[in-house]
């Protein structure tokens, strides 16, 4: 039993369901009404940007021990203010984590209204890839493709919307494979575009590829714009999303993030990915709000069980409610996370 005060912990979890409609971003990008011609590997700059810019001071008062992952960051979205980092430049394998930047490089270029089709790019998913298993030959909204992606961690989604996007920056005469490839450079120079110097992605989904990596820094910029982002907080806070297609048929996927609904946990949170690979372990990007103080983790390379433990410490360190006395890695046995 944690000793953290149970009275408090109800009465934090009460307040910060008030904060529920606050806690998502509101900024999204979109696509520019002007189209070029001219293919360009350089996002143009459609809108101001959300705030990405992170301090580059340490000021945690805990050391590299503190979390058992391979790179971290604790991040006060409210005060702008990193409470814990650890090897944040180091570099890192980010996995599914990618799809929030393929997420908000598909928000950059296309409208909340843009229709995607779902062609013979699902043909490109790796065998063992998660999948949201949409079926060829059908239609779906931005909102409907963003969130076949994220919840269910469609690989078979990602590719969708990078095939669709590229096209329609650089045009239909792309094969599958072409245009997957150009938005890659998309992705990249998105990155860049908010602030990350020292990442490279070349698959929209996070399927390992040594050439498709980050750092836990770079990767906070990423998270700090998709907190930005509305759009993307609406569809990360459901446990289970629901969508419909062209046709009026409804689909469902459950979010793969456990912590959406733990209810020993004092604050609200709003995701917002899982990702593995065996390259790069187990990863995580957390974001949650208390008390009108929003908090985002980032863990990079870890083992299954300690994901959401280090997730938990680096929150409650966050929200200044940390419990040096509390063990935040013990599982009863009936309840142990499956890989």
């Amino acid at each position: 039993m944690r000793k953290t005060s149970a009275i408090f912990r109800i009465s934090a979890f009460a307040l910060s369901s008030v904060m529920l409609l606050s806690a998502c971003g509101k900024v999204d990008l979109t696509m520019s009404e002007a189209e070029s011609s001219v293919p360009v590997t350089t996002a143009p700059v459609t809108t101001t940007p959300p705030t990405t810019t992170a301090p580059s001071v340490k000021e945690p008062a805990i050391d590299d021990n503190f979390v058992k992952c391979k790179a971290a960051i604790c991040y006060d979205v409210t005060n702008e203010k990193i409470v814990y980092e650890k090897n944040a430049d180091d570099k890192v394998y980010p996995a599914s984590l990618t799809k929030l930047l393929t997420a908000l490089t598909a928000i950059n270029y296309t409208s909340a209204d843009y229709i995607y089709y779902v062609g013979s790019e699902i043909e490109l998913v790796e065998p063992d890839s998660s999948m949201a298993w949409l079926y060829e030959g059908t239609y779906i909204d931005r909102e409907g493709i963003l969130t076949a992606m994220l919840a269910p961690s469609g690989n078979d989604a990602a590719y969708v919307i990078a095939v669709n996007v590229a096209r329609k920056v650089y045009g239909d005469h792309l094969s599958d494979t072409e245009a997957a490839e150009y938005f890659g450079l998309l992705m990249t120079d998105y990155a860049k575009y908010i602030g990350a110097e020292n990442s490279n992605f070349v698959v929209p989904d996070g399927y390992h590829d040594d050439n498709h990596y980050t750092t836990a820094r770079d990767m906070l910029k990423i998270a700090i714009a998709s907190a930005g982002s509305e759009t993307i907080c609406n569809i990360t806070k459901e446990p289970e999303p629901l969508v419909y297609d062209e046709h009026g048929n409804w689909l469902s996927w459950t979010n793969g993030n456990k912590l959406l609904e733990d209810d020993t946990i004092p604050y609200n949170v709003y995701g917002l990915k899982t990702g593995f690979t065996d390259e790069a372990g187990f990863c995580f990007i957390g974001l949650a709000e208390m008390g009108g103080t929003k908090i985002l983790t980032l863990t990079f390379d870890n083992y299954v069980p300690n994901r959401y433990a280090d997730t938990k410490k680096l929150f409650d360190l966050g929200f200044d409610i940390y419990d040096s006395d509390y063990d935040y890695y013990y599982v009863p046995e009936e309840s142990e996370e499956e890989e």
